[in-house]
């Protein structure tokens, strides 16, 4: 698999995920919402990491940031509905 594939299929788990998200909390489920709310900030414990992330920092806040991605737009589109 080229990273253009791989690229076009976390996208599309993307977007089933932010449409999942978003149907339970248009359904009156919103605390899925306050349930990832904590995984999308990486608290490493440091107060400051330094000017070049370790690896393992870059991974989480990686991580922290793609779980953000799709609780916020979960929320927009239950807004919207």
């Amino acid at each position: 698999m080229d990273a253009d594939e791989l690229e076009r299929r976390l996208n599309a788990h993307r977007d089933v995920l932010t449409t999942i998200v978003a149907a339970l909390a248009r359904n009156g489920q919103t605390e899925i919402l306050y349930h990832l709310a904590p995984e999308t900030q990486f608290m490493n414990g440091q107060e400051d990491p330094g000017v070049l992330p370790s690896e393992a920092f870059a991974l989480e806040h990686a991580h922290a940031d793609e779980i953000r991605r799709i609780v916020d737009a979960a929320r927009l589109r239950a807004e919207r509905s």
